[in-house]
């Protein structure tokens, strides 16, 4: 090679320099989780992220931004830069939210999806001195005492608050609803008498079942749970139309390059390959594993405002 050759790679080496740094991901993956730390999502969140790294060869720094239902994290992910280097672990919460927050600043219906993560069942848990030990007891003891008793939520306007509304409904009783910022304080005031039930997340409420420290009546879906498999549903104790489940996806902001969000999702799809991850990941608690393309999350995501949009318009749930 001469040395006008060499000079000539030389005048080139800045543009492969450039491309090299631009190739995504060139640095570490922001996940938010819109909840406290300890509840489902940042469990599931922190559970994810390791096989995400080792797939994009990139960290996967899960940061909580907990507050408002979730709808503070998914709002700083839906107006950041759309470069795929903060992204969203977004659930039904979301779905909800487009219904019950009139000024929500956002649309999830207009982030990028980037891949499904499983749907999680609910356990309907008490606090273990409550004098009720199913949900023809519970129905029982709440109608004879209207508005003495209340069941707390990891947020107003969350899936857990449409769950509770949607059973007072179903079952023509009356509660008073006690908002935390998250699940794990919300189940604390379970554990400690300060608040009487709650329609918590598997993942959150397992290892407070199985340790004894509250007890489950029931399990929300229409099928028993893999964990639980001896806990009735809702729907078999006295209330057959009752039937509902979180599920969590991953987003994007906005117009994020379609390069990246491939990338993130076959990542995804990558980690529930695995057999021994997706084991874990139902041990946590879920009912299933996830990936997909990420169109089906976005029809997943155009359905669910639907349904729980006409579930909050009946129950009247606005938040702000």
């Amino acid at each position: 090679m001469n040395r006008r050759q060499l000079l000539a790679l030389a005048a080139l080496a800045p543009a492969f320099n450039v491309f090299a740094q631009t190739r995504f991901p060139s640095r570490p993956v922001r996940l938010i989780a819109p909840f406290a730390a300890g509840g489902t999502v940042d469990m599931l969140s922190r559970a994810i992220a390791e096989p995400m790294r080792s797939s994009l060869g990139q960290s996967v720094v899960v940061e909580n931004r907990g507050g408002a239902g979730g709808t503070l994290g998914a709002d700083a992910v839906a107006k950041a830069r759309a470069d795929g280097y903060m992204i969203l672990f977004g659930a039904v919460h979301h779905a909800i939210a487009q219904s019950v927050y009139p000024k929500l600043g956002y649309d999830l219906r207009e982030m990028a999806p980037i891949a499904f993560l499983g749907k999680v069942n609910h356990a309907l848990i008490v606090n273990k001195d409550l004098p009720a030990r199913n949900v023809k007891e519970l129905v029982a003891l709440l109608k004879a005492k209207p508005e003495v008793y209340s069941y707390s939520t990891p947020g107003a306007g969350t899936m857990q608050h449409l769950m509770a509304e949607y059973f007072k409904s179903t079952t023509q009783t009356k509660m008073m609803h006690v908002p935390y910022r998250g699940s794990a304080p919300a189940i604390i005031d379970i554990i400690a008498g300060n608040v009487h039930l709650m329609f918590e997340t598997m993942p959150s409420a397992i290892q407070h079942i199985r340790a004894g420290r509250v007890r489950v009546l029931a399990v929300t879906s229409k099928s028993r749970a893999l964990q639980l498999p001896n806990v009735p549903t809702i729907s078999e104790s006295g209330a057959p139309s009752y039937d509902a489940a979180s599920w969590y996806g991953l987003y994007a902001p906005p117009d994020t390059p379609a390069d990246a969000v491939t990338l993130l999702n076959k990542a995804v799809n990558k980690a529930f390959e695995d057999t021994e991850f997706l084991q874990r990941w139902l041990d946590l608690g879920a009912e299933s594993g996830g990936g997909g393309r990420p169109e089906d999350l976005g029809a997943l995501t155009h359905s669910e405002v639907t349904r729980w949009g006409k579930i909050a318009k009946q129950a009247q749930i606005i938040v702000g």
